[in-house]
């Protein structure tokens, strides 16, 4: 063939074919569902765990009259990517629904745009080709026109994808069957995306819980409790940023999203200090929600299971909150939720704030600096 004329060719053919071998194995005719057994939840199976206290506001009677950037949240970063669900380099274990059932409360998610299902090991080969020969156009086969459709992934469709309508109809699910739990959600929204996202949150019937009586102008001085959130019924908070989104003190957001950046100041990720990430030198007085970004990638930039296995101890999360001497984090988002002891770190945070910890609390809101 052609492309293997030369050393660098037979090298560009591997590549190419290793990448087809990938593509095929997760998109060909024989591969599994890709929500792997979690596309069937019931209302039973997402009951949350600590289903059994009615008085209590995400775990704990004594969340229900704070605000809610006042108490720790347990966040899954890249929480699509998972074992269970065939992920390759998976940032977790287990699924996003079962972190729900656990205990977390926030959920990261990429949104992508992915091709059509392929035909046969063929189609994928020529079209992997296409994208590399001259004049390709990345278009597949002449009169095969490969079909766009959203997924949420990471970077890219070929290592693993999951359909937003079983996400966001399990999320849901969840929300209508735990009526005291209220759920963060943040979107890296990939390019092209932003317009398809809102319609699959909308066509999942999740608006009856979108938190909307805020007034989204950038700002949010006053953050409401868990209570009125739950007597509310708006019970799901969305955050995202990327494909063209702005702060929403300068554009028009979509309608039930906040813009991230209006309200996150984060600090940077493959790292144990509280430094900030890019060029942020202090957090803003005006961000309701300070996130730490706790979790490292192996020497390959890829997830890593024996990182997590340091990092969410107990002893590592204590020892990095403690560097926080500006502001105590509110937002906690991990890899390998499963691992360690992220859910009893976190729940002995706001048990303080519960026992009276007025400077606990008022420093993960912002509102007092040390």
């Amino acid at each position: 063939m052609g492309c293997f004329k030369s050393i660098f060719g037979g090298l560009a053919c591997i590549a190419i074919l290793g990448g087809a071998g990938a593509a095929a194995y997760f998109y060909g005719p024989w591969s599994k569902d890709k929500d792997n057994g979690v596309s069937g939840e019931t209302p039973t199976t997402l009951i949350a765990k600590n289903s059994d206290c009615k008085s209590c506001c995400n775990g704990l009677e004594t969340n229900c009259d704070l605000s809610i950037n006042q108490v720790t949240w347990a966040m899954v970063h890249n929480a699509m990517s998972s074992e269970d669900d065939d992920f390759y380099a998976a940032n977790n274990e287990l699924s996003l629904e079962k972190a729900l059932v656990d205990g977390y409360r926030g959920l990261m998610l990429d949104s992508c745009l992915c091709d059509g299902d392929y035909d046969s090991l063929t189609d994928v080969i020529q079209d992997s080709i296409q994208d590399y020969v001259p004049g390709g156009n990345g278009e597949g086969t002449e009169g095969n026109q490969v079909e766009k459709y959203l997924g949420f992934c990471h970077g890219t469709c070929a290592t693993g994808v999951r359909k937003p309508a079983t996400v966001l109809n399990n999320i849901k699910t969840f929300l209508d069957v735990n009526p005291k739990e209220v759920l963060i959600l943040e979107f890296e929204v990939g390019e092209g995306t932003l317009e398809l996202l809102h319609q699959a949150i909308d066509d999942s019937d999740l608006a009856e819980y979108i938190l909307r009586d805020v007034e989204n102008n950038g700002t949010v001085t006053n953050w409401p409790t868990f209570q009125q959130l739950i007597n509310a019924n708006r019970r799901l908070l969305i955050f995202a940023h990327n494909d063209g989104m702005g702060s929403c003190a300068t554009q028009t957001c979509p309608e039930g999203f906040f813009y991230t950046y209006d309200h996150f100041s984060q600090t940077k990720w493959n790292d144990d200090t509280c430094d900030l990430s890019g060029n942020d030198k202090s957090i803003s007085e005006t961000h309701g929600f300070f996130l730490m970004n706790h979790w490292q990638n192996n020497e390959l930039d890829l997830p890593s299971k024996s990182h997590a296995e340091v990092f969410n101890t107990y002893e590592s999360l204590s020892a990095r909150f403690g560097k926080c001497v500006e502001r105590l984090p509110n937002i906690l988002a991990v890899d390998f939720w499963s691992t360690g002891d992220v859910l009893k770190f976190v729940n002995d945070q706001n048990i303080k704030i519960g026992e009276g910890d007025a400077a606990v609390a008022a420093s993960r809101s912002g509102s007092l600096r040390h």
